[in-house]
């Protein structure tokens, strides 16, 4: 299942990087003829919005697995047997959720427009001028920011205690030298080193983003280049998400690693037996 989930993960990065960010620099090659592009422009901003909040959404998805596997495994042998079970449960919710915010904008609930300072790119707007444009931003900020930041927490929180006393309990049980108790020590070892891996990314992608946007609903003016460097970092996610990947699964590195073995290395011919 956690498989299946990278697996989406991966196209949601592969499809960004393909599709929204080559148009973008279309348009920045084209800056001095923004109406020739207008309609490119704004496709692009909703293509990189969708993408990015669904890469979002299954990062949050991969937490979720996580707590289930460890602190309810039970239930993940009974509810979670196969592909269709958890297309329906974690990969299509979370594209459903992407698209919903992203496309809302274009029904009337806020706007897509070109950026002020870089006028090439195109987001959601940022300047609201009624209260209709503001809820949009409010309703982001807590849906796509602080529920999903609430969720990694929570869920990693529940991993981390329940290791811990599986930890223990091994340890009153085989003492400190068995081998189960040395697997369960790995395990949360490795369990420390994703959780650190998430929440910095996360909190590193998305909160210089968030703080500008919270910043923006007050009407207050950003000094110059903020809002770009906060956007790169939230795009910055199409290239620390694989690293977490590598990192985080052991298949991955192996699969990676083997593939680029073969790569470089020669092709081998079969000796000849008479």
């Amino acid at each position: 299942m956690r498989d299946i989930i990278i697996m989406s993960l991966a196209i949601c990065d592969g499809v960004e990087c393909t599709l929204g960010y080559p148009v973008e620099l279309y348009g920045y090659a084209n800056i001095d003829s923004p109406s020739q592009n207008e309609y490119l422009c704004k496709t692009n901003g909703f293509i990189v919005m969708y993408l990015a909040l669904t890469a979002l959404t299954h990062l949050v998805f991969l937490c979720v697995h996580r707590y289930l596997v460890i602190v309810h495994p039970m239930k993940v042998q009974k509810f979670f047997t196969d592909t269709k079970t958890c297309a329906l449960y974690f990969i299509i919710p979370s594209w459903i959720y992407g698209l919903f915010w992203s496309i809302t904008p274009l029904i009337g609930w806020s706007e897509i427009v070109r950026e002020k300072e870089d006028t090439h790119r195109c987001t959601i707007n940022m300047y609201p001028d009624d209260l209709l444009k503001r809820s949009y931003l409010y309703a982001l900020t807590l849906f796509c920011y602080f529920l999903p930041a609430a969720i990694i927490i929570y869920c990693i929180t529940k991993v981390h205690f329940e290791l811990r006393n599986m930890l223990k309990l091994c340890k009153q049980i085989s003492g400190e030298d068995a081998a189960i108790t040395r697997a369960t020590y790995k395990l949360e070892r490795q369990n420390f080193l994703s959780v650190s891996l998430i929440i910095t990314s996360f909190f590193l992608i998305w909160t210089p983003y968030t703080i500008c946007v919270c910043y923006l609903i007050l009407g207050r003016e950003l000094p110059v280049g903020i809002l770009t460097y906060s956007a790169l970092f939230a795009k910055s996610s199409t290239i620390l998400n694989p690293i977490i990947y590598c990192i985080m699964y052991k298949e991955f590195r192996q699969t990676v690693r083997s593939k680029v073995r073969k790569l470089f290395r020669g092709p081998t011919v079969a000796p000849i037996t008479e």
